[in-house]
């Protein structure tokens, strides 16, 4: 993907703005300190507006949260140390963060990365029937996956849609992936089947949602959270900011258990930065090879007595995801 790129001019009005909002972050955290603080306790961010954060306590009510200086950037899905304004109880201050399990991130402007969510322990790569599931782009939100480390779920969106056509290539994949090791989910809202057995495999865990626009991730996570509107009236009413969380990456619990992270840009999640072995890393199926091939730099191309190719020929891996493992070294490894 290409480096979005910002002239001098875009540069100068990102600056000043971001001065502007520290200034007036600074002053709020020197108002708040004013009035006195709380004692510290612990909550997690469930969604970040730039100049405040909203956070949850352990009852799951929530705040409007303030970060003090030099905590670096804080995410939805951050675990925090934070305390209550004594005059507003409404309001607080942000004053640790917590080491983080996982980080997402994607690319902002000029290549530079930009944290998106926190602490997620599945990634749910979501394909539709219609549009058609590509292979190649499953792979990469795999290698991407395994490279961050989250456990990557493949779910196959309206199955309702299944027909002569593009069954084999359905079916294909479900077996191939399976194969791998990979957990297939099958749904579909008009015939709602596969929803119990989606609730069962986010339960108890963080997930997020990834796909291409028009696989059908906002309504799943509509028929998953029947009280996302009332969450995001809760949030509304407590911060005073209004209801666009739905532009913010927000966490949401899942009435059977679990924790949902629904981010309308997280569709740009993918490869960046990232090394010839990182790739390999990412087919597991591969990783049994590694380091039993004759050179020791072998880079599994064309090389003599490679235990990779070796594999290959002898079909214990599969052509289609080692074609793909080649082209994405080619792709994103410099």
């Amino acid at each position: 993907m290409a480096k979005r790129r910002i002239n001098e001019q875009q540069k100068r009005r990102i600056h000043q703005r971001q001065q502007q909002l520290r200034e007036k972050s600074d002053q709020i955290l020197k108002n708040i300190s004013e009035h006195g603080l709380g004692a510290e306790q612990s909550g997690q961010v469930i969604t970040n507006f730039g100049q405040s954060l909203i956070v949850e306590d352990t009852d799951r009510k929530v705040f409007r949260c303030f970060a003090r200086q030099n905590l670096g950037p804080i995410v939805c899905g951050d675990r925090v140390i934070w305390q209550q304004d004594k005059k507003n109880e409404n309001v607080g201050v942000i004053v640790a963060v917590a080491a983080r399990e996982t980080l997402l991130q994607k690319p902002g402007f000029g290549g530079k990365l930009k944290p998106m969510a926190a602490n997620i322990d599945q990634i749910v790569i979501v394909s539709s029937i219609l549009p058609e599931p590509n292979p190649y782009l499953i792979d990469r939100y795999l290698v991407a996956s395994e490279n961050l480390p989250a456990t990557p779920i493949i779910l196959l969106n309206k199955i309702d849609l299944l027909s002569s056509k593009n069954h084999s290539l359905v079916e294909d994949i479900e077996t191939e992936y399976s194969r791998v090791g990979y957990q297939v989910v099958k749904t579909s809202q008009t015939l709602g089947t596969g929803f119990d057995f989606l609730l069962n495999v986010l339960k108890n865990k963080t997930s997020i949602f990834v796909g291409l626009s028009g696989v059908g991730k906002s309504s799943l996570i509509k028929h998953l959270l029947p009280e996302q509107d009332m969450r995001i009236g809760q949030v509304s009413e407590a911060t005073g900011e209004g209801t666009h969380t739905t532009t913010n990456s927000t966490l949401y619990h899942l009435p059977s258990g679990g924790k949902l992270i629904d981010s309308p840009g997280v569709r740009d999640f993918g490869l960046w930065n990232i090394s010839a072995d990182d790739v390999l890393h990412g087919f597991k199926e591969l990783q049994p090879y590694i380091g039993k091939c004759r050179f020791a730099n072998c880079a599994h191309q064309s090389e003599p007595r490679c235990a990779i190719h070796t594999a290959l020929s002898e079909k214990k891996i599969s052509l289609q995801r080692f074609k793909h493992y080649q082209k994405m070294v080619a792709e994103y490894v410099e």
